[in-house]
């Protein structure tokens, strides 16, 4: 290895000239010099060079990035592929390298756990897991707190809106049985976790199984749909979700025989197949929008002020889950039956009336951005965690949990089994962001799991 000091250093055959730039802390910094390189270095050569400069004595794994994206190859082959000149100083920026994932069993229960929702704001130290006997049970951290029968049918997925400044919560639950499921939940650190009585939404003559559910962030609107393509959606009224009291606390409650006095708003009709997952658009960023991902391979997003479809987007599969990124400029992760996960740039002009929110309409377009294949069976669950939008976690089939970044377009940054591996793995359901560097899992082994994540310990200050 050595360094200019009169002029920039030339490379031999097989070395590369490179330099080094960091955002990490100052004891992180190398000196700004350039570098020539075996070109045969990936990221462990380069992680080794960029210790042994700083002189640890406890070595620091880190990870590299050329122009915003992740070095997944060696140097030389990085040259190749985008036919760059031996002589071009490769600007590498190094940052600290993803630990290996750790999990830690949260509970044990009888059936498949078929979708976990955070019930606070995150980070959030509550959550909620239904699961195919029909319960949703409550967690607080590693710790069950209740559990509550919604249904004698099996649950599926679940969404929830903090209320109250965290104190309680909205859950939604879809059923098997053609119904969506309601409850209000209350918590606190000092009291015993009270759950208001589950009360159930079944529109005339449903008998299909529903498959997704969403309600709106100021809690006035919910949505639902499934094996009937056909999209509802319920204007929320104050007897679907009564107030939790004392007497609601406990282990577990018999759900409601009572069917509030509800019938939906609006149909929404455009899908041809199942739909398989529905959110609100944020206020602050798609306004008035409900989207909706199915099996007919198509993202679609409606005007909820005017019950129509404005955005019918084909992603050429079929579409497990979708999840939106937290930042700009504005991305779509989906999710596929054949294991894909798929990042979409969503080019939208703004918004008319809500200042940095976006205008999602016919003249919307949804790019490829990026596709890598991080299941080798169905890939249930995408979400990206919504206070990194460097982060996104998969799960799926093959017993995986993924961790991606949009700036390693081509493989995950890290991959963890959880439950049994081999020819039959656990399948993995679902999965939920509760903090930056910390999930919750479930699957068919009815275990739930938390999986945490983070960055490569640190030498102690001298």
């Amino acid at each position: 290895m050595a360094s200019g000091q009169a002029g920039r250093p030339k490379p031999g055959d097989g070395e590369i000239v490179v330099s080094f730039k960091s955002k990490l802390p100052v004891k992180f910094q190398v000196p700004e010099d350039h570098f020539v390189l075996p070109s045969t270095l990936a990221r462990y050569g380069l992680s080794e060079v960029v210790n042994r400069l700083l002189s640890f004595e406890q070595p620091v794994p880190f990870d590299f990035l050329i122009d915003g994206e992740y070095l997944r190859t060696s140097l030389a082959q990085y040259i190749q592929d985008r036919k760059l000149a031996s002589e071009q100083v490769l600007k590498l920026e190094y940052v600290l390298a993803v630990s290996e994932p750790e999990q830690a069993n949260v509970d044990q229960v009888p059936d498949w756990v078929s979708s976990i929702a955070a019930l606070h704001t995150v980070p959030s130290p509550w959550f909620g897991a239904v699961s195919y006997d029909g319960v949703v049970r409550v967690y607080e951290g590693a710790q069950p707190k209740l559990a509550v029968k919604l249904s004698d049918e099996p649950l599926g997925k679940v969404a929830a809106l903090p209320v109250e400044g965290n104190k309680s919560s909205l859950l939604v639950a879809a059923c098997k049985d053609g119904s969506v499921r309601c409850c209000a939940l209350h918590y606190d650190r000092e009291k015993p976790v009270l759950a208001g009585r589950p009360t159930e939404l079944r529109a005339p003559a449903a008998s299909t199984a529903v498959e997704a559910v969403a309600i709106n962030e100021d809690g006035t609107l919910l949505a639902s749909s499934g094996w009937n393509p056909d999209v509802l959606v319920w204007n929320v009224e104050a007897a679907m979700f009564p107030a939790p009291d004392a007497s609601s606390s406990g282990t577990k409650r018999k759900s409601t025989e009572d069917h509030a006095s509800a019938v939906p708003k609006f149909t929404l009709k455009g899908h041809s197949q199942v739909v398989t997952c529905l959110q609100y658009g944020e206020r602050s960023r798609y306004p008035y929008t409900l989207l909706s991902g199915s099996w007919d391979s198509t993202l679609r997003v409606w005007d909820v002020a005017a019950a129509s479809c404005v955005c019918n987007w084909t992603v050429a599969r079929v579409v497990t889950s979708f999840s939106t990124n937290c930042a700009m400029p504005a991305q779509i992760a989906t999710s596929h039956e054949d294991g894909h996960v798929s990042l979409w740039d969503v080019r939208a002009a703004p918004h008319a009336t809500v200042k940095g929110a976006l205008s999602l309409d016919i003249s919307t377009g949804l790019p490829l951005a990026s596709a890598q294949v991080p299941h080798r069976r169905l890939a249930s669950q995408v979400a990206w965690c919504p206070v990194d939008a460097n982060r996104i976690a998969s799960a799926g089939h093959d017993g995986r949990v993924c961790i991606l970044d949009p700036r390693s377009p081509k493989m995950p940054l890290q991959a963890i089994h959880v439950g049994k591996a081999g020819r039959n793995p656990t399948k993995l359901l679902c999965l939920a962001w509760l903090s930056g560097d910390a999930l919750a899992v479930g699957g068919s082994d009815g275990r739930v799991v938390q999986v945490s994540l983070g960055h490569s310990k640190v030498p102690d200050d001298e």
